[in-house]
């Protein structure tokens, strides 16, 4: 025999669970940088010319979440890991002696997005997107800025099940927190940056 009383239990979890799908989609984005993280930097010493610069391991990556909106509008939530190398050259004078030496500095960065299709095509759809991104510095480079704004363009387009989502995206961060007197060698945030970037959604 029927219990209509769970009727609207069974309706209410059902359309959660089918809409649910359209609503969200989750994926993974990754890229690299087409600027450094930190700006490029020159420390006169009495015996000493110092070169401070962004080393290697310049990449993106980690796991993104779109909250799809009507009017072809969304959402986009990021947690995207950044790892770079801050590098320093140290010119020994006068026996002209360099001196390198390299610290790993791991960042995550959390940019939320509103995207805007500008062109609902059936195949490839453009958009642009904005919204404020956030930063964490897990090192002694604490100083950085953590917070800015970000503003970005791209496509989507599907292939088989999967939305594939290439874009460019500019950042551009606040001021950094003064440096310690004991870290006057450490360079500042490069205010402007931009990456290239893919997304793979389902």
């Amino acid at each position: 025999m029927c219990n209509f009383r769970s009727i609207p239990v069974f309706l209410l979890v059902f359309s959660s669970s089918v809409f649910g799908q359209h609503l969200f989609s989750f994926g993974v984005k990754g890229g690299f940088p087409l600027t450094d993280s930190l700006s490029d930097t020159n420390f006169a010493g009495i015996d000493t010319d110092m070169h401070v610069f962004s080393g290697s391991k310049n990449y993106l990556i980690g796991p993104t979440i779109d909250l799809k909106l009507p009017l072809g509008l969304a959402v986009e939530f990021d947690a995207l890991y950044r790892p770079f190398a801050l590098t320093t050259d140290t010119l020994v004078l006068p026996k002209n002696l360099t001196r390198r030496s390299s610290v790993d500095i791991g960042t995550m960065e959390f940019p939320i997005l509103l995207k805007a299709h500008i062109l609902r095509a059936p195949v490839v759809k453009p958009y642009v997107e904005a919204g404020p991104i956030f930063r964490y510095v897990a090192s002694r480079v604490t100083y950085l800025s953590n917070r800015g704004i970000a503003l970005g363009a791209g496509v989507d387009f599907k292939l088989l099940p999967v939305r594939i989502s290439p874009e460019i995206r500019y950042s551009h961060w606040a001021q950094d927190a003064s440096s310690p007197a004991r870290n006057v060698s450490l360079p500042a945030s490069n205010q402007n940056q931009a990456e290239f970037l893919i997304g793979l959604s389902f």
